[in-house]
């Protein structure tokens, strides 16, 4: 099963950490990039019961409606078979995706995720009703620590409390708290589930008001060691399906519901995306026969699942359905069951366009219930300029050591091309101690592993985006022609840790090796390092859209004097780039933007909402 492999994996990497570090490769934490926005420059809004969430419908920030912190992360990459497709992970960052520069080994408050306003005072439907401690209110949620990012310490810990505002602040209670622990440990307390459910009543009369907080924050701490470059983010908590309601019992732990869980699978055989030429050329070994899904069922009752998925080409006529029947999921089933699918059709052959992409929208369904349940899950699939292994997620950090020691991984050419550069995307550490030279370096293949040297880029050092899943960009001082296969890595000229983002969500473990000690060996560490070579006639910065936004509408195109911008209600900014990558205009967010100052020809224009959402938009400018 994939899922006891996942598991298994990550303990043998932690276990193994010792070894691995004499061995000169070492797992660190990841670095991510989130958007500044806290309670005191929002509006406030007030919810009524129930308030729920299960964070399935938000994209990298919490849904603003119900939350007024940003700093948590929502994502499918962190959570080990999670209830519902999305959790909300609290780490060891800063509101700018930074390692708090404060974080000491003593534990330190990192990350909160604080509610809206609730009245619980009264509820209005079905009809007005003032609420007492006598309407049997409960606030319930999943949680679990470590999953696949590195365990919070003893000393660290998950709180939860309640709030009421005075007139000058806002008085927070405890509530609850559970001290930190590896995720092995969890389960082995919490009888093999890899969540757990907390039952919390409220019964004390000055909670029922109208003007009700609660927040989860959590106690971090930095690994006091001596490679500073690899203390990066630790201490994950993930938190899953968020309810608070009245006339709830303490049995009241399942719900009519049947959910996809953990990440969206590919429908490529190999990479998550890849240039598509090289699809072109060998479409049949590109695309996966069948894929695997997982699902959950809430309910207290077995379901009998319908699977369906449609796939619909981005600006292109091919599009086609696919429907099959799951197994049955039994009833409290809250763990990931996996099913499987057959991919129903080869994507389209066009030999006019050099890039192109898919949406692929599944849904889970059991219609003989009343109401029926029903769930989805949006997967982008991207035929780009670039090869990647990973899925833009960065849950943890890879590196090797000492200096002189090279890490390689390894890409297959449908046919001849030239590699023009590399996206990596780098960690942050406690005040990026990484920063560090290395050469970007390009080899044959020699029987399986890294050979001649075919390009060297010396003396380069980490680049670090202001943005969610921010890769940099390397371009080479020369176009290199290669043909079969290829390895593209780094060879670090210091002592200390790089630190790489690297995808634990995707083992890719059988491509990537590295030499410490003049040979070549293959990887031990499950992931996938994420390095990312640009092939191609020319660079367009087009990166796989893990949070697309795709009802949006951007008009018209080709434009030669405004475009309009329509299904974005409050946006931060507009940024364009040619197709050389240069930033070529930047502005704040306007539904109407004038493109006459821009040269004739194409552009990628990208738009950034409140709630942190980026819109990309491949645009032409005419006469």
């Amino acid at each position: 099963m994939k899922t006891n492999f996942r598991i298994w994996s990550l303990a043998c990497v932690l276990c193994l950490l010792p070894s691995l570090l004499l061995a000169q490769e070492v797992l660190t934490g990841f670095y991510r990039e989130g958007p500044t926005q806290t309670a005191r420059n929002r509006q406030v809004q007030v919810q009524t019961l129930p308030f729920y969430d299960d964070f399935s419908s938000s994209l990298a920030t919490p849904d603003s409606s119900k939350w007024l912190d940003r700093n948590a992360y929502v994502n499918s990459g962190f959570p080990l078979n999670p209830i519902t497709h999305n959790t909300a992970t609290l780490d060891a960052l800063d509101a700018q995706g930074r390692v708090y520069e404060y974080a000491i080994s003593n534990p330190f408050i990192a990350e909160h995720l604080t509610s809206t306003q609730i009245r619980l005072d009264s509820v209005f439907d079905p009809e007005p009703k003032a609420l007492t401690p006598a309407d049997s209110l409960y606030l319930s949620f999943f949680f679990q620590p470590q999953g696949s990012g590195l365990p919070p310490e003893t000393n660290d810990s998950l709180v939860l409390e309640f709030g009421i505002p005075n007139d000058f602040d806002t008085t927070w209670y405890h509530i609850w708290s559970t001290p930190g622990q590896t995720l092995s440990q969890f389960l082995q307390e919490n009888d093999s589930n890899y969540f757990k459910q907390v039952m919390i009543p409220i019964t004390d009369l000055k909670y029922f008001t109208d003007q009700f907080f609660f927040r989860f924050y959590n106690y971090a701490s930095i690994a006091n060691n001596s490679q500073p470059s690899s203390r990066g983010n630790e201490d994950h908590w993930n938190i899953d399906v968020v309810y608070l309601n009245y006339n709830r019992t303490i049995d009241d732990t399942s719900y009519p519901k049947i959910c996809f869980t953990g990440p969206t699978p590919s429908f490529l055989n190999r990479y998550r995306v890849m240039p598509y030429k090289h699809y072109r050329a060998n479409p049949t070994s590109s695309i996966t026969e069948e894929f695997e899904y997982e699902v959950s069922n809430l309910d207290n009752q077995p379901h009998t699942l319908k699977h369906q998925y449609t796939v619909e080409q981005v600006n292109g006529s091919q599009a086609y359905s696919y429907a099959s029947n799951s197994p049955v999921v039994m009833g409290s089933q809250t763990y990931s069951q996996l099913s499987w699918a057959f991919v129903g059709q080869l994507f389209s052959l066009d030999y006019n366009r050099d890039s192109t992409s898919y949406l692929i929208r599944q849904y889970i369904s059991d219609s003989t219930c009343n109401p029926p349940l029903v769930d989805s899950m949006v997967y982008h699939q991207g035929f780009y300029n670039y090869f990647a292994y990973d899925d833009g997620i960065p849950e943890m950090g890879y590196g090797v050591e000492p200096a002189s020691s090279a890490f390689a991984v390894k890409f297959e050419l449908s046919e001849m091309d030239t590699l023009r550069g590399v996206q990596i995307l780098f960690n942050h550490t406690l005040n990026d101690a990484n920063n560090k030279y290395f050469d970007i370096v390009v080899w044959k293949d020699n029987n399986g592993k890294p050979g001649e040297e075919v390009f060297r880029l010396p003396n380069k050092r980490p680049v670090w985006q202001e943005s969610i899943f921010g890769f940099s960009y390397y371009p080479f001082s020369r176009l290199v022609k290669l043909n079969g296969t290829f390895y593209v890595g780094l060879v670090q000229r210091d002592n200390g840790l790089i630190n790489i983002g690297l995808d634990m969500s995707n083992d890719n473990s059988q491509y990537n090796f590295f030499n410490s000690n003049g040979s070549w060996q293959q990887s031990s560490i499950h992931g996938s390092i994420m390095i990312r070579p640009v092939v191609g006639a020319g660079y367009f910065v087009e990166l796989e859209e893990a949070n697309i936004v795709d009802d949006v509408i951007v008009y018209p195109n080709p434009a030669s004097t405004t475009l309009h911008i329509e299904g974005v209600s409050h946006g931060r900014n507009i940024v364009m780039y040619d197709m050389t990558g240069r930033q070529v205009l930047q502005t704040v967010f306007t539904s109407e933007l004038s493109v006459q100052g821009l040269s004739n020809g194409m552009y990628l224009l990208t738009v950034t909402t409140d709630d942190g959402n980026i819109i990309r938009r491949k645009i032409t400018v005419t006469p």
